[in-house]
């Protein structure tokens, strides 16, 4: 009984021991997961703390950046003076930061929805495809490079042809207020303000052009977007870098672009048609040169020789009957035996 009692103590003792440890540590976890006291921020992430529903400030982590005192993301080593620049950084455990007093202090959440390009299975095989995110109640922003999913309809190419342009915006948030707090939803306005510049960019081209050299048609629409000065608009109002866009594919829609799909295909199969009997015809042409001229070159017995293949290719099969002049084929004869003679 006496060792029952004193294991059942040791075993009291040891979970006393790893609550007092560990408990803590537990604890701060939870209240940092619900944003009570403390949050959790990500590598490449902010999030905006509010005081009574006021905006009050942004806390990031992001190795090598700060903020400065308009919200705006800068790089430490470009700074000439980092701590007069740049918002001091505040305490923190990693990514564990101090958020305030519950009730107080709130970590603002907001609905984003979007639509990523990824790889995924389909019948055994790998492909790319758009993946639509359900629409999420978020508390952080990413100050990264992201890439989102764009589909532009309804874009017209300079002969007026009918087409859809499947996109990918890189996107990068250099200033998180702005981005949160000065529009309603972020993304939608950047792709709203980027979609007519690119039916703009798609009008002056043609859909030859179009579907060209996928790295050349992508630099010079990041071209257009630059002289049109939509980057510098988006990022000034919405705190939105549009840093490039990516082709995924360019479509032709409706029935105009039906018809000249059926067109162009016919044409095609037609040229190719055209490619393999000028072919053929050359290899002809090429085969009875090299042949009549290796027949002109051995003479008499050249002609006499190859005139036995045609007939003999002539005769063949049970039908055939073979029908020649006399005189033509003993003057040919008598020509052939006569040189033989002389030599």
């Amino acid at each position: 009984m006496e060792n029952f009692l004193t294991g059942v103590y040791i075993g009291l003792y040891f979970i006393e021991f790893v609550l007092i440890i560990f408990g803590p540590i537990v604890l701060v976890y939870f209240l940092a997961k619900n944003n009570i006291f403390f949050t959790i921020v990500k590598e490449g992430q902010a999030k905006a703390i509010l005081k009574f529903g006021e905006f009050e400030r942004i806390i990031m982590r992001y190795q090598g950046y700060g903020l400065d005192q308009e919200w705006k993301v800068c790089e430490i080593a470009k700074c000439e003076n980092p701590e007069s620049e740049l918002i001091s950084e505040p305490a923190r455990i990693g990514g564990l930061m101090w958020v305030g007093i519950p009730f107080i202090h709130s970590v603002y959440k907001y609905e984003f929805r979007w639509v990523s390009f990824e790889q995924t299975e389909e019948g055994g095989r790998l492909i790319e495809k758009p993946i639509s995110h359900p629409e999420e109640n978020i508390d952080y922003i990413i100050v990264q490079d992201d890439i989102f999913y764009t589909f532009l309809s309804g874009a017209e190419s300079k002969e007026l042809l009918p087409i859809n342009m499947q996109l990918l915006l890189t996107i990068r948030i250099v200033n998180p207020y702005k981005a949160l707090f000065r529009v309603q939803n972020w993304l939608e306005a950047v792709q709203n303000q980027t979609k007519p510049a690119l039916r703009g960019f798609a009008s002056k081209k043609t859909y030859a052009q179009l579907i060209g050299k996928k790295e050349e048609v992508e630099r010079e629409s990041d071209k257009f977007l630059q002289d049109s000065r939509i980057d510098e608009y988006l990022e000034k109002n919405y705190g939105a870098r549009l840093k490039r866009v990516g082709m995924v594919s360019i479509d032709l829609s409706g029935e105009r672009g039906k018809a000249y799909l059926e067109s162009s295909t016919k044409q095609y199969e037609a040229d190719r048609e055209k490619e393999r009997i000028l072919t053929i015809a050359d290899a002809e042409v090429e085969r009875i040169n090299r042949t009549y001229a290796a027949i002109k070159g051995h003479g008499d017995e050249g002609l006499f020789i190859r005139t036995n293949e045609a007939i003999e290719e002539a005769g063949r099969g049970p039908s055939n009957l073979v029908l020649f002049p006399l005189g033509p084929i003993n003057s040919m004869l008598e020509a052939w035996t006569g040189k033989r003679k002389k030599e």
